[in-house]
């Protein structure tokens, strides 16, 4: 399936119809004489049809969105970057720097809880604007879309809207559009707890953020990242003994030679934290972070689930094709 880049999708065709219509209906008095055409413009009945192509080729897609397509299309909607990097970098940082440097400079940068908040609450009542503006250039060539196709997107931006009233929601909308293999509205798969202060009072947890990730096929997983004094990460994992945390590490390890940044690791073992194999669950991801938590600390959070999915998800894949075997 073909990408659908809905923004630029929406802009170019509303201001495509509308200018292949007003360069064939002049606004001229009656009385006027016409002004010399110096160009010739195309016909409606040429313009159109291309445009109406491109819609059906849109509702086609739009009819086969899985929910990692949905979400795209969302960020698309609210005009949000493909990866949570470029949004953090977009909301502290010059985004003509280069990885490395956006990196540290997301290091020495604490969240500005505000600042997101304006963004999704301007950007969403704009993203509910373009979408009915496209319902209504659909309608005006005699095409509809099907109303669960319409009620999602809705749905999404409205959350995503309501979500920008309330630093905790806030910032829990804009991780999940992150994490696209978890539904933006469950409410029960990822919780997110934001303390203003550490336990003494002081602010030491900005540079702290605790994870638990309850998997599918390795039982319960908890991530203790924080800021080293020498510009660097440590991760102290504890999983459980199923769990392959050597090929944790190394996905972890690319992401900060990426950033050219130092990840150290404490690794631990607990049973407590084994499954039964026979046991069914779902992804559940708990995040504690400060409303001050540093920036990079969250990129480094995205990965860390990120991460543990990709695993999570091979495991998955492993045990399907076993079952079909046997």
């Amino acid at each position: 399936m073909t990408n659908i880049n809905w923004g630029q999708f929406s802009n170019n065709f509303i201001s495509g119809f509308n200018s292949a219509g007003a360069n064939n209906v002049q606004n001229t008095p009656l009385n006027a004489n016409p002004a010399p055409m110096q160009q010739q413009s195309t016909p409606l009945e040429v313009l159109l049809p291309n445009y109406i192509a491109q819609l059906q080729q849109t509702t086609n897609e739009l009819a086969t969105l899985n929910q990692q397509q949905t979400m795209n299309m969302l960020k698309e909607l609210l005009q949000f970057p493909k990866n949570f990097e470029q949004l953090l970098s977009q909301l502290t940082v010059n985004a003509q720097q280069s990885v490395q440097q956006s990196a540290l400079l997301l290091l020495a940068s604490n969240m500005n809880l505000g600042d997101l908040s304006f963004l999704l609450q301007n950007n969403s009542k704009e993203a509910m604007t373009n979408l009915y503006q496209m319902l209504a250039q659909f309608n005006q060539v005699g095409m509809a879309l099907k109303d669960e196709q319409i009620n999602e997107l809705s749905k999404l931006i409205s959350f995503v809207a309501t979500a920008s009233t309330n630093d905790v929601q806030t910032l829990k909308a804009t991780m999940l559009m992150y994490l696209p293999w978890l539904p933006l509205t469950d409410p029960n798969a990822f919780k997110l707890e934001i303390a203003s202060s550490g336990s003494d009072g002081s602010k030491a947890s900005d540079d702290n953020v605790s994870i638990m990730i309850s998997t599918e096929n390795y039982g319960n997983l908890q991530a203790e990242i924080y800021k080293t004094d020498k510009d660097g990460i440590k991760i102290e994992l504890i999983t459980s003994e199923t769990f392959p945390q050597k090929e944790f590490t190394v996905l972890m390890k690319d992401e900060g030679i990426k950033y050219n940044i130092n990840i150290n690791f404490d690794l631990f073992q607990k049973e407590t934290f084994n499954k039964d194999k026979k046991e069914k669950s779902q992804t559940e991801i708990c995040v504690n972070a400060s409303s001050g938590v540093n920036l990079f600390l969250l990129l480094i959070s995205n990965s860390v689930i990120k991460n543990v999915h990709i695993i999570d998800s091979k495991e998955s894949l492993r045990e399907q094709r076993k079952e079909k075997l046997e």
